[in-house]
């Protein structure tokens, strides 16, 4: 019997988002409730794919399963860096997938990719070879092994970018069944295979210049149902759909190859990573089909017939890849009327830019690598690393000599020039429908701070020529008009200098409490010398800071001054450090005199001091900047709960009244109570989680609370209330699996769960269920059968099953 072998594909990817001058992902008021897209996406797809929960009819929990131990994937290679960094957990479930599969099939799951996801067919001839090597670089260090494929983004092909492929020893990648141009059995003719009219279910072999390279084309109807139609609606329609790819009637091993977006799975279609893990375990048990990824799918198929695909061609545009370079119709989003005539010329744009900035990289790396594009490619050695900490040594090692400090330094800001010479290509900022939407702007930021480095290391000022080629790129927005004002409006008030981000240190330590040593952002920083004083409604500080980048290792050394005038008003200056003698000249000046001398004294002597520019809350980055408004907030806010603390004892009994004989409460007296009462529930949650009472005495309050609330008709604002008792399910979970007194534990954690439910807090108990599943299967649990059936109930496991994994034997 012909054997049926079928391999699910998940590309996961989302476009890196990071602030190119601080190496992190500002707050993105759109992921609401989540500070960004990818804490959002990791919440709903990348992390409950490697924990996916199994549940009967009445959601109860069976099972939690790793699916990415069944699934072949990719992911990008910047949204592991972020994963590493931000969800740890998630990242090592993929890894581990990755490293297990390796062991169960001979094979790894994972496929590499192209380190920032640019359209290959469309890059220059180095530039591909830098993304495809930087993209190998980046697995093997994080898969600690070879990659035998390569998941080309959004499947965009030509011969050239498949024999580069094959020339780095890669042995197959995954195709559309749309690029298939033609085929042909083993000495046989030519077939016309347009309109995926063709077997898909074998691999075939394509030659690409000298060389040949695997590749395995996806079920493009399957596909389309995964993305678009029912298919993942159930488990059984999942099942249903893809026995339907094979055929009875083909005589030979059939390789059912499903290709889908990772984010369909749970992000795009909510539930959708549940329907999968029970698929996947159907599948398991059911005869005939053998889950397979494509490593071992070639061990046990041999490539014997050829293909030949259509040239600069993809999985995401009709028209080839005229997408990423042409209004050839395809979009997403957009009003009416709207065109993307603003794609070719920001194409073309950026292209002169790429071949400028190389012409500087060449011209400025002469003298200091004698190998300056090979050493581009190898710069994934330090790439790899978050913290960037082999960047001196590997420029040294490339340049083959001692480098002055001066040299490392234009060295490495070269190198990063580069870099976001190549992450302003990223795919994602051609793709949807407007010049001025998020994903354009983001590519012009890259652009924009490759254009900053290379000014400073090399003098020479390419944004006038950038600026005219982007004028001919329109807008649909007509406020916008072209792409040199959506430059102006949009990117240029994100550039940030060195002392931009000392500025911004210096502001938010004279509002929070800051260490006087550490991170900010991708910067290690040291605050000496700190002093402050009042001047009539003025408050000053003063301080040393020091700054070094992790990307350049460029270094500022500066003395801050920050002047308070209330409110969100501030004022900060910054000078060159000259010594301890001039700290004490600052400090005789500016908080010595401060009692005595005017506010036009200070602000002269301030001038004086520090002639530079004026920085302001506005130039703070935006997370720090709300947290800088929160804490000023902080004081006003406190001052009218008491107000209406006040208010609400002296009418409480007034309310319940009103209450009593169904009589409206006036608004602003139901405002007093909705308040207070929130502000009492947040006091207690905050001391119980800070253990500065007991949980027993929290409960009788809380409940005294809400009942109080309940008769008042009140509102309790419980977002807040929510992380509170989250953080205390979370502390008593880690104590109950390290073993700390679990009968204790346990009963303290029903009982907050119990709360929170009397509360009406939907709690995410997503990984206190992972901890706890993990947990009863292990040797660890001591608890009794009552309390484990209890923790199974309030955390929703189906009681049994949980019983089960922790040892305990079915009652008859």
């Amino acid at each position: 019997m012909s054997r049926r072998l079928l391999c699910l594909h998940g590309h996961f990817y989302q476009p890196p988002r990071e602030n190119p001058w601080i190496e992190a992902i500002e707050v993105q008021d759109s992921a609401d409730p989540f500070h960004d897209w990818n804490e959002r996406i990791a919440v709903e797809c990348y992390a409950p794919n490697g924990a996916a929960r199994l549940k009967d009819g009445r959601g109860r929990i069976l099972d939690i399963v790793d699916s990415y131990l069944h699934l072949s994937f990719n992911f990008g290679p910047t949204l592991l860096a972020w994963l590493e960094r931000h969800r740890p957990d998630a990242y090592a479930r993929v890894l581990d997938a990755d490293a297990r599969s390796l062991e169960l099939r001979g094979h790894g799951n994972a496929l590499a990719q192209g380190y920032n996801h640019a359209i290959l067919p469309l890059a220059s001839p180095r530039d591909r070879l830098t993304q495809i090597r930087w993209g190998l670089a980046d697995f093997r260090r994080r898969f600690h092994r070879e990659p035998e494929g390569f998941w080309l983004p959004e499947t965009a092909a030509d011969a050239a970018t498949l024999e580069a492929l094959a020339g780095e020893g890669l042995r197959y990648t995954i195709l559309s069944p749309y690029q298939a141009v033609r085929i042909r059995a083993p000495g046989g003719e030519w077939v016309d295979a347009t309109g995926a009219r063709f077997d898909p279910t074998r691999p075939y072999r394509v030659r690409a210049g000298a060389r040949e390279l695997t590749v395995f084309f996806y079920d493009g109807h399957i596909a389309r149902d995964l993305a678009f139609g029912d298919a993942l609606g159930s488990a059984a329609a999942l099942l249903d759909r893809l026995q339907a790819g094979f055929d009875p009637g083909r005589e030979h091993d059939e390789l059912l190859t499903v290709a889908v977006d990772g984010e369909t799975l749970g992000h795009h279609k909510k539930g959708a990573d549940e329907v999968l893990a029970g698929a996947l375990r159907e599948l398991a048990r059911r005869p005939g089909v053998e889950l397979v990824n494509l490593g071992q799918a070639l061990d046990w198929i041999p490539v014997e017939w050829e293909a030949e695909i259509a040239e600069g061609s993809s999985w995401s545009c009709a028209h080839g890849v005229e997408r990423w370079r042409s209004d050839c119709g395809c979009s997403a989003g957009g009003a009416e009327g709207w065109t993307q005539a603003w794609r070719a010329p920001l194409r073309n744009a950026l292209d002169g830019l790429r071949g400028q900035l190389d012409a500087v990289y060449e011209r400025e790396a002469a003298g200091l690598l004698p190998d300056p594009w090979r050493t581009r490619d190898r710069y994934a050695e330090v790439l790899v690393d978050p913290e960037r900490r082999d960047a001196p040594d590997f420029v040294r090692r490339e340049a083959g000599r001692a480098l002055s400090a001066e040299e490392s330094v234009r060295a490495l800001q070269l190198l990063e020039m580069q870099r976001q010479g190549q992450l302003m290509f990223t795919s994602c900022g051609w793709f949807f429908s407007e010049l001025s939407g998020i994903e354009t702007v983001q590519v012009l930021r890259y652009a924009a701070r490759a254009v900053q480095l290379a000014r400073e290391v090399a003098g020479v000022d390419l944004q006038p020529g950038l600026e005219r080629a982007l004028a001919a790129a329109p807008s649909n927005d007509p406020a916008l008009a072209n792409g040199r004002e959506v430059f102006r409006r949009l990117v240029e008030p994100s550039v940030v200098s060195l002392e931009g981000v000392g500025a911004h240190l210096a502001i938010a330590a004279s509002v929070r409490p800051v260490p006087d040593a550490g991170w900010v952002f991708c910067y290690a920083y040291r605050v000496e010398g700190r002093r402050a004083a009042a001047a009539g409604p003025v408050a000053v500080a003063l301080c040393r800071l020091q700054l070094e980048s992790a990307l350049t290792r460029e270094t500022l050394d500066a003395v801050a001054c920050v002047l308070h005038f209330g409110a969100a008003d501030f004022r900060c200056g910054l000078a060159p450090y000259r010594g301890p003698e001039q700290l004490a000249e600052l400090e005789e000046a500016l908080l010595a005199r401060s009692p005595a001398q005017s506010l036009a004294q200070l602000l002269r002597s301030v001038d004086r001091f520090f002639p530079g520019r004026d920085y302001g809350l506005r130039d703070l980055f935006l997370d720090e900047r709300r947290r800088v408004a929160g804490t000023l907030l902080e004081g006003t806010l406190r001052r009218y709960e008491d107000g209406y603390r006040e208010i609400f004892e002296d009418n409480r009994r007034l309310m319940e009244f009103l209450r009593e004989i169904d009589s409206p409460v006036p608004g602003p007296l139901r405002v007093t109570a909705d308040v207070t009462l929130t502000a009492r529930v947040l006091r207690v949650t905050g001391a119980a989680r800070r253990g500065e009472v007991d949980l027993a005495a929290a409960e009788v309050e809380l409940g005294a609370t809400v009942e109080l609330a309940r008769r008042l008709g009140a509102h309790l604002h419980i977002d807040a209330v929510r992380r509170d008792v989250e953080q205390l399910v979370e502390d008593r979970v880690a104590a109950l699996v390290a073993g700390q007194a679990p009968a204790a534990r346990a009963a303290e954690l029903a009982g907050i769960l119990s709360l929170a439910e009397r509360l009406g807090l939907r709690l995410d108990l997503w990984n206190a269920q992972n901890r706890v599943w993990a947990w009863a299967g292990s040797a660890m649990v001591t608890l009794d059968r009552e309390a484990t059936a209890e923790l199974a109930r309030r955390l929703w496991f189906d009681e049994a099953m949980l019983l089960a994994r922790a040892g305990f034997a079915t009652p008859a």
